[in-house]
């Protein structure tokens, strides 16, 4: 992706999270949103830049390039966390929650997930819900073989600073949960599409120098 207009939401949005303006209904808040174990890594990485304020760090891998992630309430030493550290971190990939045509029932499930938020697998202690975000648009390209979707972002939120302009071709991350490959094979072309992905989020960090 070259172009100056399309970017990839590992870069734009691994701080993401659009707040929900409306209570979700019960049917879905009765959903357990829950980030799978499978989708941890751990891995050793330098800090580029931070952004306190929102518990926002950009880390450079060497296999991955610049991330960025949030750091969750279980990182209890992110204060003494500063640019240019070496740091070995346990951190949650990103995890589709919904891809879906676009629906007024698509719709108002997306905003239920977005207020309730999702949990940890097998991970005491925490006690914040790890943050969603949403992406809608019409899709460009789609490709279930391999996980990949491309929508023209329709969202009328701001997922991040600087936020992607309405109409801009955005990739989404990979889609991997078998529910959401099974959406895919649905999608063509054209298609109005609604999707919620976890952020890409940190538990914890430990600074090696």
């Amino acid at each position: 992706m070259s172009q100056t207009n399309r970017r990839t939401t590992l870069k734009l949005l691994g701080g993401a999270a659009l707040a929900a303006t409306t209570l979700p209904l019960p049917a879905f808040a009765q959903e357990d949103l829950v980030v799978l174990n499978s989708y941890q890594n751990f891995k050793r990485g330098t800090i580029n830049s931070l952004h306190a304020e929102r518990r926002i760090f950009n880390i450079v891998w060497e296999d991955l390039g610049r991330v960025k992630m949030r750091a969750a309430d279980l990182v209890t030493n992110y204060n003494q966390l500063k640019a240019g550290q070496i740091v070995d971190v346990h951190w949650y990939d990103y995890l589709d929650f919904m891809i879906d045509k676009k629906t007024p029932q698509a719709d108002a499930r997306a905003k239920a997930m977005l207020a309730k938020g999702a949990r940890l697998e097998g991970i005491p202690g925490a006690q914040e819900p790890i943050r969603l975000w949403r992406m809608d648009g019409m899709c460009t390209k789609v490709d279930p073989a391999t996980g990949s979707l491309f929508l023209i972002n329709a969202s009328g939120g701001r997922p991040d600073e600087p936020s992607p302009d309405s109409g801009e071709v955005i990739q989404m991350p990979q889609v991997q949960s078998p529910a959401g490959l099974a959406a895919l094979k649905s999608i063509q072309v054209g298609d109005q599409v609604a999707t919620v992905f976890s952020q890409q989020t940190a538990i914890k960090a430990t600074i090696i120098r």
